[in-house]
């Protein structure tokens, strides 16, 4: 059953990102020669041979390992279980293009002949760029999915970006990230006993940020146990992806989450410096925590989930309590009451407020015209939207985004 999971997640993932993906077993790489190669193409898949037989020798069961190869491409490897030689893996992709100076590094790294220049440089313009996070996200996805395990998964990274082919150290450069490293740090001092999750989940900034400070007031110990930056961005993509998990746990909707798991994604993966990831863990909590306290819907009925979440992704249509009804299967009349009874608004008025809310957020962070803002929310006819504007705020959006330039 397992296996025909693996498979349907290898095809469906083939279809839906640029970068190979697929499994492979020990016992099929032990019987492979690592001893030369004859043409280019033998040479790439030497070398990565090489490095997936330094993987092998020291992965575990739900380890995500960051694979950088001689030839500076990236691979991600899950070992899904050690035990029953199960191993997934997703590339080669590059993360910033080769340029024709590292490709002459590269040749003298590895020694090879100036002739490979022009097909190395061929090779980087077949080989798909894509965001390390998102390969990350998906290993993380499908550890937890097919583990059943709410723990999350370790995280190890192998560089062979700076060796010689013929450097004997080939088989010693790999040191496991274990328990007792940099994320035994990030367990213990991030979400230590789970209080900081659960913090998140409720939308409980105040503790969240006392327990922060309590643990680890600055990535100083995480990042002088680290060797790269890499592994301190890849702690902090694990921590944004619990982080997530808490929220929706919360009973955020995952239209916010996905959101904003993608712009911490960004920021973590663009950062150039250990100082600029330093205040990343504070800065992650608040604005789930955030997020949590202002969308939570987990004291409502599924019904009104359901209310919110369709109006939420409707906002720009002509909305009316029997198109929502409709949608949601029940009589306008009773998810009237409903809706009343949990939230205190009739869902008219829910709808106005929300349309309000997202133009007060869309007149402070767009240069967008009044009207084209109308228009988004779902408010196309100008007066009326003045008119509910006022209503709500005590001046006109032109007033309203004026006083933000005086400020």
């Amino acid at each position: 059953m397992q296996t025909d999971i693996l498979d349907f997640t290898i095809k469906l993932l083939s279809k839906c990102i640029p970068v190979k993906v697929r499994k492979f077993q020990k016992s099929t790489l032990e019987s492979l020669r690592t001893e030369g190669y004859s043409d280019f193409s033998s040479m790439i898949n030497y070398h990565l041979t090489k490095c997936l037989k330094i993987y092998l020798n020291q992965c575990g069961s739900s380890v995500i390992t960051n694979i950088t190869t001689p030839f500076n491409t990236q691979y991600y490897t899950l070992c899904i279980s050690e035990n029953r030689d199960e191993h997934l893996m997703i590339g080669p992709f590059l993360e910033n293009p080769i340029t024709g100076n590292l490709v002459y590094e590269i040749i003298s790294n590895l020694q090879l002949s100036l002739d490979y220049a022009a097909k190395l440089k061929l090779y980087y313009q077949s080989v798909p760029s894509i965001d390390s996070a998102e390969i990350f996200e998906i290993l993380y996805t499908i550890n937890e999915y097919i583990t059943k395990s709410s723990i999350p998964p370790k995280i190890n990274n192998l560089d062979l970006s700076i060796l010689s082919k013929q450097d004997s150290s080939y088989d010693i450069f790999t040191e496991e990230m274990n328990r007792t490293s940099m994320y035994k740090i990030l367990e213990e001092r991030y979400i230590s006993e789970g209080k900081l999750l659960s913090y998140i989940t409720k939308g409980d900034l105040n503790r969240a940020q006392a327990h922060l400070e309590k643990y680890s007031s600055s990535l100083s110990d995480i990042n002088n146990a680290s060797d790269s930056i890499r592994d301190t961005k890849n702690l902090l993509l694990s921590g944004n992806t619990l982080f997530r998990k808490a929220s929706h746990m919360g009973g955020v909707p995952p239209i916010y989450l996905d959101e904003l798991s993608r712009k911490w994604a960004k920021k973590i993966e663009h950062a150039p410096s250990f100082e600029t990831l330093n205040n990343f863990p504070q800065e992650m909590v608040r604005s789930y925590c955030l997020l949590t306290k202002k969308h939570s819907l987990s004291q409502f009925s599924p019904t009104v989930k359901a209310t919110f979440t369709f109006i939420n992704l409707n906002l720009s249509s002509n909305l009316s309590v029997k198109k929502v009804a409709n949608e949601i299967g029940l009589s306008p009349d009773h998810l009237t009451r409903l809706f009343k009874k949990e939230t205190g608004f009739n869902i008219i008025t829910f709808i106005n407020k929300k349309r309000i809310d997202t133009s007060l957020e869309l007149l402070k962070t767009t240069d967008l015209s009044i009207a084209e803002i109308g228009d988004l929310i779902g408010l196309n006819n100008t007066s009326y939207f003045y008119t509910l504007f006022k209503k709500e705020t005590g001046m006109s959006p032109k007033q309203y985004r004026d006083s933000l330039s005086s400020k």
